[in-house]
């Protein structure tokens, strides 16, 4: 089994470098043309479902796939982005002096009220996948966002989870995570874009 993961497409608030958590941002013009790219890279293989996080952005770059292979969109609120509490909408650099942001920076599992904790989303997101892959063995593409991907990524290659900001995962990427009888998990591509490596994903077909 293929799972292809893919991050939405750039919005706004991304280029702005504030925290969108799960607010209804859509993509920009940019982020349009990112989905399509992807899209039709993986326009030749054999995709047989499409889910995504609840996210306007994500629904958004997921039908632009979707509509390739004449599928629908799946949605799974296990996928959403994570939970944000009063910094949703704030910039880093408004939170510069937030000592709170200092002690999430240096420690990516520590706790507290401003966001959904890096356990919690693992245990959402890693059941959703398993849930998932246990109902079919078919290439499947999953549309999320930054950081439950890379906790996705982190969990499949036996990372610890306090290791997984140690990955970049940017808009519009994909990556992709193979399943076999032979190797058992195998991330075959991390964080890939179409516009700038197209060759790489002919490789693997």
């Amino acid at each position: 089994m293929d799972l292809i993961l893919v991050r939405h497409g750039v919005t706004d608030w991304n280029e702005q470098g504030r925290l969108m958590g799960r607010s209804e941002i859509e993509l920009n013009a940019r982020g349009h043309e990112q989905a399509h790219a992807v899209a039709e890279t993986l326009r030749d293989l054999p995709v047989r479902a499409v889910v995504s996080s609840p996210q306007r952005r994500t629904q958004q770059t997921a039908a632009a796939i979707a509509a390739m292979h004449q599928l629908p969109v799946r949605t799974e609120d296990a996928l959403a982005e994570v939970q944000l509490g009063r910094w949703q909408g704030m910039s880093w650099n408004d939170l510069r002096d937030d000592p709170e942001v200092t002690a999430y920076l240096a420690d990516p599992t520590y706790v507290c009220d401003a966001f959904e904790p890096g356990v919690t989303v693992h245990q959402r997101v890693v059941s959703c996948i398993e849930a998932l892959r246990a109902k079919s063995e078919d290439t499947m593409v999953v549309v999320s966002h930054g950081d439950p991907l890379r906790i996705l990524l982190a969990h499949y290659l036996a990372m610890p989870l306090a290791a997984y900001r140690r990955m970049e995962v940017t808009p519009g990427s994909v990556s992709l995570v193979r399943f076999t009888a032979a190797f058992g998990v195998r991330v075959m591509l991390l964080n890939w874009r179409p516009q700038r490596d197209r060759d790489q994903l002919r490789a693997l077909r």
